[in-house]
């Protein structure tokens, strides 16, 4: 285990699904420095070190702290059940630590689908962070949003890959380079000049680390979802006591980009435009870094 962003790591026990998880986190810049946390977007290559072009722009201006979700990168990945709410309260957890470790106020910076889980805890925290900002947001899987169908018609998709043998073989398909890149040029990057065989390789293994087929399956299925409808994430985003950015990416896919706009337009208290797809966080992770900085500097 390495640092990902050129910080420190730390380790925090996190009680979830009434077990003990290790959670690792990744800490970068000055104690003193403003505080912001990075969360990575949920997807089947999730990982802190999405972060990494947009930290090192931030270089030692901020404090940030980034972390691996339960089930993905570095963090523990056991064969449980992974839902919203288990990971609400892994990000709660991550909260209340920054509170007795950092006496700033952070902005929490979430990119993609890790936008539903911050507007899960908006009535319980978004008082004690400075602002909110949403990269690309998204609060539906990938194959609800295909195919219109609620996450509970793929709870059998979800047992399969659970399953012992028929589930691992399953989920090596399903994760083979050809699907990969697939995946990540129609929906995630936009050059086509980041899809080497290389970093393909990269991606794949970070995919298929022990116990990852889990909460990639739980994810792409829906699983993730905080709700089934965008009426919700409208309502929490209203509930919000601290300040909204939204980041819409210019070239995300039709039916998660006209969720971005609702969200923007409706609930937004600043709205701007990066190009890119749901990765434009980490493609593009050097503009936004220093749009944030210019947008954020009201608010430290």
């Amino acid at each position: 285990m390495t640092p990902q962003l050129g910080g420190t790591l730390e380790t925090l026990q996190v009680d979830l699904a009434g077990r003990q998880l290790r959670l690792v986190l990744e800490r970068r810049g000055p104690a003193a420095a403003p505080l912001w946390l990075l969360l990575p977007a949920l997807s089947t290559v999730s990982s802190r070190g999405e972060w990494k072009a947009f930290a090192n722009v931030m270089g030692d201006r901020r404090q940030l702290v980034s972390f691996d979700w339960p089930g993905f990168g570095d963090s523990d990945r056991p064969a449980i059940a992974y839902d919203a709410a288990l990971l609400r309260s892994a990000l709660r957890a991550v909260l209340s630590y920054l509170r007795t470790t950092t006496p700033q106020l952070p902005i929490v910076v979430a990119a993609g689908h890790s936008a539903s889980v911050a507007l899960g805890l908006a009535t319980e925290w978004s008082g004690l962070w400075q602002e909110l900002v949403l990269v690309a947001p998204t609060w539906r899987g990938p194959l609800p949003t295909m195919t219109g169908l609620p996450q509970q018609q793929f709870n059998w998709l979800r047992s399969l890959v659970a399953a012992p043998w028929i589930g691992p073989a399953l989920y090596r398909l399903n994760t083979s380079r050809m699907l990969l890149r697939l995946m990540l040029r129609r929906h995630v990057w936009v050059a086509p000049a980041l899809l080497t065989p290389a970093r393909i390789r990269e991606q794949q293994l970070l995919a298929r680390r022990p116990g990852a087929r889990f909460a990639s399956v739980a994810f792409v299925s829906g699983g993730l979802d905080p709700v089934g409808d965008r009426t919700w994430w409208l309502q929490q985003a209203r509930l919000l006591k601290c300040p909204l950015q939204v980041v819409l990416a210019a070239e995300a896919p039709p039916r998660s980009k006209k969720e971005m706009e609702v969200l923007a337009w409706e609930a937004a208290d600043q709205l701007s435009v990066i190009p890119g797809r749901l990765g434009l966080h980490q493609e593009f992770g050097a503009l936004l870094a220093r749009q944030l900085l210019e947008s954020c500097v009201s608010a430290g």
